[in-house]
């Protein structure tokens, strides 16, 4: 499965959901259809997840951990954004990957185009100043 984020997008996804509870486990049972539509569902309803793997799930599926996470993300259609221990953190748009992927070019796009432009220098003639705002306050 290709990435579709990228890394700077990714890093503020995990920072800003490091601390979330998990809302799902994987289990002695594996990677069966209840677990997944479960997450599919979790993933619809926030766009993000925390998913904790059990011991069991490790044995019955024969995988290690980040091989585990990847084959639930792959299998939810969801990015992968971190693995730490028997936890990870899975991430998909609520309104769909193409609408949020082109959010995200919009998004680049008016920072570029926001560049800071050199401040022109202007010349003050202080007399003349001072004679405009002086007007001003009689």
């Amino acid at each position: 499965m290709e990435k579709r984020l990228s890394g700077k997008v990714r890093r503020a996804i995990r920072a800003r959901y490091y601390n979330i509870p998990p809302r799902a486990w994987v289990g002695k049972r594996g990677l069966e259809e209840g677990v997944i539509d479960e997450i599919k569902v979790q993933l619809e309803k926030d766009g993000i997840l925390k998913i904790e793997m059990r011991k069991g799930a490790l044995i019955s599926t024969g995988l290690d951990r980040a091989a585990l996470a990847r084959k639930v993300a792959e299998l939810t259609d969801s990015e992968l954004i971190d693995v730490r221990g028997k936890r990870f953190i899975l991430f998909r748009p609520r309104e769909g990957w193409e609408k949020y992927l082109r959010k995200l070019q919009r998004k680049e796009l008016s920072k570029e185009r926001r560049e800071e432009k050199p401040v022109k220098k202007v010349k003050l003639d202080i007399a003349q100043f001072r004679r405009k705002f002086k007007k001003g306050r009689d």
